[in-house]
Order: structure tokens, then C-alpha cells, then sequence
């Protein structure tokens, strides 16, 4: 981590603290009827504990919260509510146990299917935008803002192949408790502002943003100049999905132009669905149709993962077409097989304002054709030995 950089960055938001808030604190969240966010936020959370607490909760006063707590478009309503008041008191009850560790409320909320407290339309940025409010002194939120501010200062973690988002977060927490503790901040609420302020630009001198672009488009065109992947490559990429989703027990949807394909004598026609089980509306169905590879749970219309392969086209494409899925439907996790060489495209694709509105950022993460080819490898390893 620049220390150094930090302080400066520091330094200018104490000064500008205050026109900041003036110019951006409605527009951009800091304020919320009157309040800092944080404030209002927690004033939120306890009164709807208060009311699971005493018996008087309804699902008029969970419609309520969920319209008014966090950022952005309110995308998945009915799903959530549709858990019933039983299953989301337990919800809050779970955020709220300060005996349980963070990474295994985002595994069991937003990763793990089969539990009792997985909720669809519940995500990463609710489940941290919560704990940093009731828990300001341990946790921190974590989105594409807290990402980009971490870049900024060289104090964005290493990832691990195969590491779960809900994992890594426990780095990125601890990352922003350092920063906390360098420069003397009150909380984790507060820590997020600075380092929003600093990913957003309102502490950069003029002329710095421009220049960052310039630098990110310049990465995305060499990219885009270097020798293309060949088709056999997407092919391979899918097979290895196909044959992972099997092994882990899963029907395998496959692209609908590529289901006359084969990979070393594997028909992909015999090996997966006929028919895209209807998950959701006929329009967005039609979309889903064309991704490259989705799992679902065995013999049920309820995918598990989206996966997009990107070998010579657009990457911004393949995640458009996940984008135009999640507005409708709540994914829960999507991943974009690509080359090592596009992992700085991606990147900087997936950060745009319109993934990061649709929770598409969220949920969507990369993997290399390297790493896919080890996790196929140990998947049928694991399968010879079960």
C-alpha cells in the first residue's frame, strides 16, 4: 500500500470534506433524508430488528426496507419478498449475530444454494453495506468503488485461483482496517467515503482521470491487436464446462448455435438439455438461449451459474448479454472464461457504471483457460476416486 499516497489523498478530503458533501452528499448517497448514510442506514437496521425482536414484523415493513436500504435500483423486489417473513427474520437474525464470521455469512447468503438463509436477489454489496452499519468498528462494505480506490493505492489484494468471493473478502476487510488504523478514522463508514471519493476523482488534481483513461484504452486496443484465440479454443472452453457441470452433478445448458458441436469425439448434443428450462420471461429466455454455458440444478428449471467464453469477440459483449439476463433475472453467479492475455480487458469492462447498476459486477467474475483446464483436471481426478 502507498501510505504515502494515502495521507495525501487524506489530507485533500479533510479540506474539501466539506464542499464535497454540499456539491455530491444527495446525489451520490453521502446524505439520506438529512443524515449520513451510515446513520440512517443503522437507524434502519434497528428498527427492523426491534420488530423482529418483539413479534410485530410484517412483510409491508421488509418491502419498505429493502426500497430504501443501499445504493442504486431497486432490481429484485419480489424475489426477495417472496421468501416470507419467516425466512427473512432469520435472515436479519444471522446478519446480526456477531459470533458468526463474516466470510461465512456471504458464503451461506449469496453463495451456497442449499442454505437456509440463501435468498435470491440478495447479494455481496446488501449483505457488507449491512455488516459495515451494524458492525461499523469491524467490517467494511465491499463494491466496485472500494475495488477501484484499493488499485488506486496498491493495496488491492491477491486473489488465489479457486478463492471464493466470500473469502477474499476477509482480505479486503482487512485491508480497510489497516487503512482505518493509518489514518485515524472514526470507522469502516468513514473509510468507505474516503476511498469513494478517491475512485470517483474528487481528490485527483485536474487533468489525472483523463489521463487514467487514456491509459485504459490504450490497455484494451493492444489487447484487442493481439493474435486471436482460435475457434478451437471456445470449443475446448465449453467442453471443459460441460464435463465439470456433469461431474459435479448439474444439467449443462449449451449455447443453442453451438449444440452440433464435438470435442474429442464428446457430442455436445448428447450430453446436454434439448430445451433451456424456463427460469424466466419468454423475452429474456430468448437471450439466455445464446450463453455460451449455463449449469442448472439437476432435473429443475433453477441455473446455478452463467458462464461466457471470450476468445475473439468483444468480452464487453458476452457480459451485454449477461447484463440483459440479471436486469430481469437475479443471477447468482456468473463467470467470463478468457485468455490471461484479457484479463486487464475485462477488468476494466466490467468496472463500467452500467454493470456496476445492474449488480452484474457483483456477481460476475473471471476465469483464465489455464485455470478452467485445472479445475476439468481435477474434477475428473475426483471423479475416478468417488
Amino acid at each position: 500500500m502507498d501510505k504515502e499516497l494515502l495521507l495525501k489523498y487524506l489530507k485533500i478530503y479533510q479540506d474539501r470534506h466539506d464542499s464535497i458533501m454540499e456539491q455530491y452528499g444527495v446525489k451520490d448517497g453521502f446524505i439520506v433524508e438529512g443524515k449520513y448514510w451510515w446513520d440512517y442506514y443503522k437507524e434502519l437496521i434497528n428498527n427492523i430488528l426491534n420488530k423482529i425482536d418483539k413479534g410485530t414484523i410484517t412483510i409491508e415493513d421488509f418491502s419498505n426496507f429493502y426500497r430504501k436500504f443501499g445504493f442504486g435500483p431497486k432490481l429484485y423486489a419480489n424475489s426477495v419478498l417472496n421468501s416470507g417473513v419467516n425466512r427473512l427474520s432469520n435472515l436479519f437474525k444471522f446478519l446480526s449475530d456477531g459470533s458468526i464470521e463474516p466470510n461465512e455469512k456471504l458464503k451461506q447468503i449469496t453463495e451456497n444454494q442449499e442454505s437456509d438463509f440463501f435468498i435470491t436477489g440478495i447479494g455481496i454489496n446488501f449483505v457488507t453495506l449491512f455488516l459495515t452499519n451494524y458492525f461499523p468498528d469491524k467490517y467494511g462494505q465491499w463494491n466496485r468503488q472500494i475495488d477501484g480506490a484499493l488499485k488506486i493505492l496498491g493495496a488491492y489484494p491477491i486473489k488465489s485461483a479457486g478463492e471464493q468471493k466470500s473469502d477474499f473478502y476477509l482480505k479486503i476487510n482487512q485491508t480497510l482496517l489497516n487503512i482505518k488504523e493509518i489514518t485515524g478514522l472514526d470507522s469502516l463508514n468513514s473509510v468507505d467515503n474516503l476511498l469513494y471519493c478517491i475512485n470517483v476523482g474528487y481528490l485527483s488534481e485536474k487533468g489525472k482521470i483523463d489521463k487514467k483513461v487514456e491509459k485504459e484504452i490504450k490497455e484494451i486496443e493492444e489487447i484487442e491487436e493481439e493474435k486471436e484465440e482460435t475457434e478451437d479454443a471456445h470449443t475446448k472452453m465449453q467442453y471443459c464446462l460441460i464435463k465439470i457441470g456433469i461431474n459435479k452433478g448439474y444439467d449443462i445448458w449449451i449455447a443453442q448455435n453451438d449444440s452440433n458441436k464435438s470435442y474429442d469425439d464428446f457430442s455436445f448434443s448428447e450430453n446436454t438439455l434439448n430445451e433451456l428450462p424456463s427460469f424466466t420471461q419468454p423475452k429474456t429466455l430468448a437471450i439466455a438461449k445464446f450463453v455460451d454455458v449455463i449449469w442448472f440444478k439437476k432435473n429443475t428449471a433453477n441455473p446455478v451459474r452463467f458462464f461466457e467464453i471470450e476468445h475473439s469477440t468483444s468480452i464487453y459483449s458476452g457480459l451485454l448479454r449477461l447484463n440483459d439476463i440479471i436486469i430481469d433475472f437475479p443471477i447468482t453467479k456468473a463467470t467470463v472464461i478468457i485468455p490471461k492475455s484479457r484479463i486487464k480487458l475485462f477488468e476494466g469492462q466490467i468496472a463500467r457504471r452500467t454493470f456496476d447498476l445492474s449488480g452484474l459486477y457483483e456477481v460476475c467474475e473471471y476465469m483464465t483457460y489455464n485455470d478452467l483446464e485445472k479445475y476439468f483436471s481435477a474434477t475428473e481426478v475426483s471423479k475416478i476416486f468417488d
